[in-house]
């Protein structure tokens, strides 16, 4: 079998079906940036490792080899929602009050993480649009940099950190044709 790739998601996806490991590798690297987001969120303050989270879901996922998607965007909101499930379960161990106020939050800032954790893949994935020097100025804003660490770490000057940020926008909003 040919290796697996991103481009050819109907390749990708029957081999992922068929538990290939490769493809299994393959999908799990695209998917993992938005699931690991949400997964943050919602296991951080459980003491629960995201990583860990995750990893329980392709695990279990492989050891079901009856389980088929029709679809990677399918295959992505199983994810989504099997680690929400996961995220309920580790709660129950709470008192009744704050289990029910756990849950009511999840379920309220559901459909407003997966929408954060899309927007954050699409402005990494539109990081090629602008050049290298551009883009490694808003990669780090993404990752919760300061302007004065980015300066200190590109070892360039503080105005220019600004200066690339405020083009690198720009170019940014014509691409998305924000006014």
């Amino acid at each position: 079998m040919k290796h697996p790739s991103k481009e050819k998601p109907e390749e990708l996806l029957e081999a992922f079906n068929e538990r290939n490991a490769e493809a299994f590798g393959v999908v799990f690297r695209m998917m993992y940036r938005e699931l690991y987001l949400y997964s943050a969120h919602l296991f951080t303050p459980l003491n629960m490792s995201p990583e860990d989270a995750i990893q329980d879901v392709f695990a279990d996922i492989w050891s079901r080899t009856s389980i088929r998607f029709p679809s990677l965007n399918q295959l992505k909101s199983f994810c989504f929602i099997a680690l929400k499930n996961t995220y309920k379960n580790k709660i129950k161990h709470l008192s009744y009050h704050e289990q029910f106020k756990s849950e009511i939050e999840v379920e309220y800032e559901f459909s407003r993480d997966v929408e954060q954790a899309e927007l954050y893949n699409t402005l990494y994935d539109s990081l090629q649009l602008l050049s290298p020097d551009y883009a490694a100025v808003i990669r780090m804003y993404l990752e919760g940099w300061k302007p004065e660490e980015i300066a200190r770490k590109l070892n360039i000057a503080l105005q220019t950190v600004y200066n690339r940020r405020r083009e690198a926008v720009i170019i940014l909003r014509k691409h998305f044709r924000i006014p």
